[in-house]
């Protein structure tokens, strides 16, 4: 890369990155602002890339001659340390070269400079209102046509918290993550900042998820008393809870120390961001079958047929919350990883915000069209509303008991909102 031009047309910088042998080399910036901006204390407030040239400019007043003590005096470089940092580079030469083609071979102005994304605080913004409405909606719903809110909408109210403060934490993390979202565009001190929100983010989410999961599984199993919808909750809490507990206790076992990021010559025992795509999978696989859970009863209900397209709406909205879900492990593959794609994880965060509050507008509409046919009968028919109504009990669906008027029995019931 030593022959390209100082002055890149932005035609020339998009070929040159797209170009396989550049990529390798932005891989190697990448690694090298990581190694050198977190042993390098002395200038841990200076970007990366101005690390990397005073690096160069050390090499070349050494003639490439680097050695512990000089690292040591100039940059802050533990002694202990600049053996490692010499091992993982193949040498104090090997170091004073890659140093110098970063800042003197012509790759420099090839590099974008994208800034970080803000996108987080509005997405959090106008999803905490209308969450928030939601909830508000869901909690008067089981006031007004059920007579009480039951443990479920406990749950939920506490899911809706816990949703709350994690977009808090999110924002804090879009303030400090600074101005550029690269690596190279930032300093040490901004870089391990913003890792160590970024993994309390990761420990928090799963039990925010897990309780909103929760709040949903414990409304169907009250809903009915069919033995395969009670036996699937079971299960399906099982592997939430499971999974929930896995993913919190591997933090603290995944690597020699838990804030990794200020040991980074220490091997972990597994990828911290392998484990939160295997865990984010396993969610997605218990969206699905939440999202499918209500649907048999749904088809069993005695109701006209556009009474019946709205109930299979109601509770197929779930479907969003689970491609919310797709679409976070896909940025946690895309951005969780030091790749030439993207190193800035706020678009894992703007997933995430997506995914939890869909989650729990979701859970809420069956509420909220219970409240909307209790106030508007004859806009929305007097359908009764599934297990939010005001003599609604567990196992007033799927009863085996017969309906009043004599149908027979084994088939599904709905109790009648009281007008």
């Amino acid at each position: 890369m030593s022959g390209l031009p100082q002055n890149p047309t932005p035609e020339m910088i998009e070929m040159v990155n797209r170009d396989p042998g550049f990529k390798q080399d932005l891989l190697g910036i990448l690694n090298t602002c990581l190694y050198l901006g977190s042993t390098s204390l002395k200038v841990s407030n200076l970007k990366c890339m101005d690390v990397i040239d005073a690096y160069a400019q050390y090499a070349i007043a050494v003639n490439g001659s680097m050695d512990a003590q000089g690292l040591n005096d100039y940059f802050g470089v533990a002694p202990d340390i600049a053996p490692l940092l010499f091992k993982q580079f193949g040498g104090p030469q090997s170091l004073s070269y890659m140093t110098y083609a970063i800042s003197m071979g012509g790759i420099k102005p090839y590099l974008k400079h994208n800034p970080s994304t803000d996108v987080v605080i509005p997405l959090f913004i106008a999803f905490t209102v209308i969450t928030t409405l939601v909830m508000a909606l869901r909690l008067w719903s089981r006031h007004k046509v059920a007579g009480g809110i039951q443990p479920f909408d406990w749950l939920a109210l506490l899911g809706y918290f816990m949703t709350v403060a994690w977009g808090a934490l999110a924002i804090h993390h879009t303030n400090i993550n600074g101005e550029y979202q690269t690596y190279y565009d930032k300093s040490w001190d901004t870089l391990r900042s913003g890792t160590v929100v970024h993994a309390a983010l990761a420990m928090f989410y799963p039990w925010v998820i897990m309780v909103i999961k929760l709040s949903l599984l414990l409304f169907y199993y009250r809903m009915t008393n069919w033995n395969y919808i009670q036996w699937s909750v079971y299960i399906t809490t099982g592997i939430v809870v499971l999974n929930t507990l896995v993913a919190f206790i591997l933090w603290f076992v995944q690597c020699p120390h838990i804030n990794f990021w200020d040991h980074i010559f220490e091997e972990c025992r597994f990828s911290p961001n392998n484990q939160q795509k295997v865990i984010a999978g396993i969610y997605i696989a218990t969206d699905l079958i939440i999202w499918i859970l209500p649907m048999p009863l749904v088809f069993q209900l005695r109701l006209y047929l556009r009474e019946r397209i709205l109930a299979i709406v109601t509770f197929s909205l779930g479907a969003f919350a689970c491609i919310a879900s797709v679409l976070r492990v896909q940025a946690l593959i895309k951005y969780g990883d030091l790749s030439t794609q993207g190193t800035s994880t706020l678009l894992i965060d703007a997933y995430t915000v997506v995914e939890l509050n869909l989650a729990l507008i979701c859970a809420s509409a069956p509420a909220v069209r219970a409240l909307a046919i209790h106030y508007a009968p004859k806009l929305l028919s007097s359908l009764g509303s599934v297990a939010f109504t005001s003599s609604a009990k567990k196992g007033s669906i799927g009863s085996n008991e017969s309906n009043a008027g004599g149908s027979p029995k084994n088939t599904v019931r709905v109790d009648v909102e009281k007008q």
